[in-house]
């Protein structure tokens, strides 16, 4: 079975923060995980995943045969409640129609190529036609808006949005092969913190953010310089293509040193090299599907392009690539 890309479309929050939002400390710092961009969009206080997700999802719905689909993916950031998905929420708020619906919290800034897979293999196993996959990125307004977090050099780094993704058995853009890998040894190297020690569910006063040491973001950043390009070429090898192929590299956008690295690293001229950070800033999970769709609708891709997708997640624990055909 091939699976294929059908329609994708994007939603953002309206508010547009800059970064006189987050005060002069962050306007100074020379640490290159948190510097190099101007704007990002941060969610309202009361808008949610599935808010944005749903207004994604509005602009392809009259493409769906009865507004029904087989399997519904979402992947959202932070999620909407403690225990409940977004799926069926979604669902509500658009008239969609889903057979099985499947909330995931994992896999972080590759979640767009995990979904892809597990959307392929949900698909040929229980025979079905059509997935939608849904990646919100919401951490920007909910945890580094936070009055004290947003006065820390990383705040000024994630911004918020999402994609949706429609894929069907029917030919246009399609999946020509994919890696996906697990790092376990670096699965506790990433975890939020509060200043009074507490955990995030108890109670307290304080914000919350990402306990990022001085040596943690050195470890970070010398194993996302090998992990992405690590990727690309084992995906390209599964596919028995050259790197030189590539028409297009997509990744996870932390920062831009690391896209700089990456591409260098497989020998890629800049152009080829699409992403969004300038306007949008880290979208974390949200970022490759989303730079995959602005572009699809600015007419980038051409048939034939062979289109790479990768990237890393948390401080190294998932990696991947998906390499696509258009």
């Amino acid at each position: 079975m091939s699976l294929t890309l059908k329609s994708l479309a994007t939603a953002f929050p309206e508010r547009i923060v800059d970064n006189t939002y987050f005060g002069e400390d962050v306007q100074s710092t020379h640490n290159p995980m948190f510097m190099g961009t101007q704007y990002r969009r941060h969610l309202e206080r009361d808008q949610t995943g599935a808010d944005l997700i749903a207004n994604a999802v509005k602009k392809i719905l009259p493409q769906m045969p009865d507004n029904k689909v087989d399997i519904l993916l979402t992947n959202v950031a932070v999620p909407d409640e403690f225990f409940t998905g977004c799926g069926a929420v979604v669902c509500k708020k658009t008239g969609l129609r889903a057979t099985h619906i499947y909330d995931l919290h994992n896999t972080g800034c590759v979640a767009f190529l995990f979904m892809l897979q597990l959307a392929e293999s949900l698909m040929k196993a229980h025979d079905l036609n059509s997935a939608l996959l849904c990646t919100a990125q919401t951490a920007g307004g909910r945890i580094f808006a936070q009055a004290s977090t947003r006065k820390k050099a990383q705040a000024a780094i994630p911004g918020d949005g999402c994609a949706v993704v429609y894929v069907t058995r029917q030919d246009q853009a399609q999946i020509v092969a994919s890696v996906l890998e697990n790092f376990s040894d670096y699965a506790e190297d990433m975890f939020g913190s509060y200043d009074d020690g507490r955990k995030y569910w108890e109670p307290g006063l304080t914000s919350g953010y990402i306990d990022f040491t001085e040596a943690k973001v050195a470890k970070i950043i010398s194993r996302g310089n090998k992990l992405v390009p690590q990727m690309a070429r084992r995906v390209c090898e599964k596919a028995g293509v050259s790197v030189r192929d590539i028409t297009w590299l997509i990744t996870n956008q932390p920062n831009l040193h690391f896209l700089r690295n990456w591409r260098e690293a497989l020998q890629l001229r800049e152009e080829q090299h699409l992403h969004t950070f300038q306007s949008y800033a880290n979208l974390f999970g949200a970022g490759i599907p989303i730079t995959l769709a602005e572009h699809a609708a600015a007419g980038t891709f051409q048939p034939g392009d062979l289109i790479c997708l990768a990237g890393f997640s948390h401080a190294g624990d998932y990696a991947g690539a998906t390499l696509l055909r258009w």
